[in-house]
């Protein structure tokens, strides 16, 4: 039988997870932060997740794209499209804001195509 893979570090409860590209593992929390695991053959206890933050950042969906691309759903009303592909951590992970939803996103899918 598999032991559990516990992966600690955020400071409330997730609401979200979404498996990316290449092993690794999105995990948005009430915290305010989105963190990116990488899973594949680490150790539960060596892992260490690079963290997405901005203001008004506040995750309730999450969606893996192509690309490298993680869609974010939010309590601000936005969207946001995070290029993880660009770097190998938060502060090379570029993004775009879409906004205009009038209450909180909370429910994404990637489409085909």
């Amino acid at each position: 039988q598999a032991s559990p893979f516990v992966l600690a570090g955020h400071g409330s409860k997730v609401r979200c997870l979404a498996a990316l590209e290449g092993g690794r593992l999105a995990s948005g929390s009430r915290d305010g932060t989105i963190r990116i695991w990488t899973v594949a053959g680490a150790d539960a206890a060596q892992a260490s997740p690079f963290v997405l933050k901005e203001r008004g950042l506040d995750p309730l969906c999450l969606a893996a794209l192509d690309g490298g691309r993680l869609a974010s759903g939010s309590t601000d009303c936005t969207i946001r499209i995070w290029n993880l592909a660009v770097g190998a951590d938060a502060a090379q992970a570029s993004h775009v804001v879409l906004e205009g939803h009038d209450g909180g996103v909370g429910c994404l899918a990637a489409l085909e195509g």
